[in-house]
């Protein structure tokens, strides 16, 4: 990097304390990946944190390509990022499958900010052939999380999420926000993603940024992956073990992503131009570029909803 050169801080750190996950979701490429299974070592993690205490970051997740209480240390490694980075926002994901009551009452008083349970249908049928997986255990689980006494306790917001599979009906959409509504809850449905086309899906790649350029996500082994639909971290931009946090996302590979992105080059630049996330990146945007972009991304959500309630009979 030149002294030219800005240097950037992530918006955002993933974290792969485990790959390990109990769901087999088709949509989902965990029960495909080729790298180990494993959990992350105290000592790449602890360094993880430290290294985040050295920039301004806005979010930080323990989570990227597994189910994170697969991992036997996780309550205690969210009570080190509270303590650590206290202004940072703690954001958490999970299937719910093993979100027991004794597990959630751990997570009370730990300041997560997002909590994010992946259900998919209110189908047991559906869940079972989706995930392999038993809904009724799930239920009973979210019963006790949503409580009116729990769970503000457990986290600012609570978010259930469905991913939008082709044959999930109109109906089946509306009654899954009603169920979250009655909970107190949010409801999120979104279609599914195409990880670089290795996951089915038939929504379009968009020509305007992503925002994973914004991002690190680090790998259970230390690897710096592209974003999280690099699940073999493939396209790399660096090891954690060997780098800080802000030195690998201020790289070399990491900054000729983002300028290839920024530069309007996605559809130029692999794995990209290959992937369907549609969510943008506005960062570091001169005004004009920023109102471009803007408009993509508004004419894209208008013309594929990608995510919320929709007909199945339009392209997913």
């Amino acid at each position: 990097m030149t002294r030219t050169q800005q240097i950037e801080h992530p918006r955002l750190v993933a974290i792969e304390t485990t790959n390990r996950c109990n769901a087999s979701c088709w949509f989902c490429p965990n029960n495909a990946m080729q790298r180990e299974k494993q959990t992350m070592s105290d000592d790449l993690f602890e360094k993880i944190i430290d290294d985040c205490t050295k920039f301004p970051l806005d979010k930080i997740e323990p989570f990227l390509n597994g189910e994170p209480l697969m991992d036997p240390k996780l309550i205690e490694r969210l009570q080190l990022i509270r303590r650590k980075l206290p202004n940072t926002k703690l954001c958490l994901y999970t299937n719910g499958t093993i979100l027991t009551p004794k597990k959630i009452d751990a997570l009370v008083g730990l300041g997560i900010d997002r909590l994010y349970v992946s259900l998919n249908t209110l189908d047991p049928e559906r869940y079972e052939s989706v995930m392999g997986l038993k809904l009724e255990r799930t239920l009973k689980n979210l019963d006790y999380l949503t409580h009116p006494t729990r769970r503000a306790l457990v986290a600012k917001l609570i978010t259930i999420r469905m991913t939008r599979t082709p044959d999930i009906s109109h109906q089946e959409q509306k009654e899954f926000v009603r169920f979250c509504r009655k909970r107190g809850v949010r409801p999120f449905i979104v279609g599914p993603f195409n990880y670089k086309g290795d996951i089915p899906s038939a929504l379009p790649v968009p020509n305007f940024p992503c925002e994973h350029i914004t991002r690190v996500d680090i790998l259970s082994n230390g690897r710096v992956a592209l974003c999280c639909m690099d699940q073999e971290g493939q396209y790399s931009w660096g090891d954690i073990r060997q780098n800080s946090v802000l030195e690998v996302y201020n790289s070399e590979e990491a900054l000729r992503y983002r300028n290839a992105l920024r530069g309007g080059r996605r559809r130029y630049t692999e794995p990209c131009n290959a992937c369907n996330l549609f969510w943008p990146s506005l960062d570091h945007m001169p005004l004009f570029k920023t109102i471009k972009f803007t408009t993509e991304y508004l004419a894209y959500l208008i013309k594929h909803r990608p995510q919320g309630v929709r007909r199945p009979d339009r392209s997913q």
